[in-house]
């Protein structure tokens, strides 16, 4: 079956679209096609073949990048095509009706309240609604709708369309026991920390800079490693917050690397961060990569005690701690506690492990995928 998946804000190497969508699919014999944005040509990759549309950095792009969507897509004459984005779900319906194919609705983020982000606050409570009953309409034309956790389960209650849940887990995988040189010798004999992914104002930087502040008094040498792209404020004026805190030698951001490359920065660390601030309601409801990135190496977590399906995951799993990460002193004593009882965290970290060996990994989710697709082919 040809299949072509539709990316306004997706790039072409994405963890979900790419290393676990686009890869199952293509290894089990289906013809995978992915536009997606890219300012260079991306080479077929894996049996996946890229078509490449400009970035979209703006409200006004994104709309242009429906638009080039809908006609590349509907020369490509699919027989499905799979859409992660409100922009994306629109293309693709728009392609069902002028040319057919099947839609599938990949929902991983909690598309109502973050749409209504693009408006004044005083009517995003307005737009929330409004887009909630546009996507049940749009539901009604949609051959299935994947989410990534059950918590996106309210917006379409009553509705028929198909719906399953398939959660951002990891594939099963060894630790990393191959940490290079370079990060041992410079995190491997300090108390480390870390970040991984979209960091910013809204995912606790300020409260994570707070923290530290507290630590250092009585951990010096104690290094967090903000592994990734800074994406909520200014980038700038947080080095120059760390600066100005005397932190330079505490705080490191680094730069996005390399899919392969993460589980080795995670791996010379000792506790995984996830510090997603309360307010937004896809904060609440949020089930992030970087869980199951930690989880599978073996290291303890410290989480939102707000965020539902997390703090499930993690009090399911005994795998790490829960705390108010609206407040430093918190997060300094989560921290504080699980670099003070090794032993401990050894033991949330193993839990962890073994949960992600025993139920989240991407090979249980693998089925569910392509029955999805088995049963679209069938029609």
């Amino acid at each position: 079956m040809k299949i072509c998946i539709l990316n306004v804000l997706h790039e072409p190497f994405d963890k979900r679209m790419f290393q676990k969508v686009g890869l199952s699919l293509a290894s089990h014999g289906h013809e995978v096609v992915s536009i997606t944005p890219s300012i260079d040509p991306v080479p077929d990759t894996n049996g996946i073949r890229f078509i490449t549309i400009p970035p979209a950095p703006g409200k006004r792009h994104r709309l242009v990048s429906l638009w080039r969507l809908y006609k590349l897509g509907k020369a490509e004459q699919a027989q499905v095509y799979i859409a992660p984005e409100p922009e994306s779900w629109v293309a693709a319906l728009l392609i069902k009706f002028s040319s057919g194919g099947k839609v599938i609705l990949d929902m991983h983020e909690h598309i109502p309240t973050e749409f209504a982000k693009f408006f004044p606050e005083f009517m995003q409570g307005f737009m929330t609604w409004l887009t909630v009953r546009f996507m049940r309409l749009f539901a009604c034309y949609t051959d299935h709708i994947i989410l990534t956790r059950d918590s996106f389960e309210p917006s379409w209650t009553g509705l028929s369309v198909p719906r399953t849940t398939i959660i951002n887990s990891n594939h099963k995988q060894p630790p990393c026991d191959a940490i290079p040189p370079e990060l041992i010798e410079r995190y491997g004999h300090r108390p480390t920390l870390i970040h991984q992914g979209i960091f910013g104002i809204e995912r606790g930087s300020m409260q994570l800079l707070e923290a530290m502040k507290i630590l250092v008094k009585d951990i010096p040498d104690l290094c967090c490693i903000v592994l990734g792209d800074y994406c909520y404020g200014s980038k700038e004026d947080y080095i120059m917050a760390i600066q100005d805190a005397g932190l330079k030698n505490n705080i490191h951001i680094l730069d996005t690397v390399p899919y392969e490359e993460v589980p080795a920065y995670i791996a010379v660390s000792k506790i995984g961060l996830i510090l997603f601030q309360p307010g937004p309601l896809n904060h609440t409801l949020a089930m992030p990569h970087k869980l199951f990135d930690y989880m599978r190496e073996g290291r303890p977590v410290l989480v939102p005690d707000f965020s539902l399906e997390v703090k499930r995951i993690v009090e399911e799993s005994d795998c790490g701690v829960l705390v108010d990460v609206a407040h430093p002193a918190a997060i300094a004593t989560g921290i504080r506690e699980l670099l003070n009882n090794p032993n401990e965290a050894t033991r949330l970290g193993k839990n962890g492990r073994d949960s992600v060996e025993a139920t989240y990994n991407w090979q249980a989710e693998e089925p569910r995928l392509l029955a999805i697709i088995d049963a679209l082919e069938v029609d």
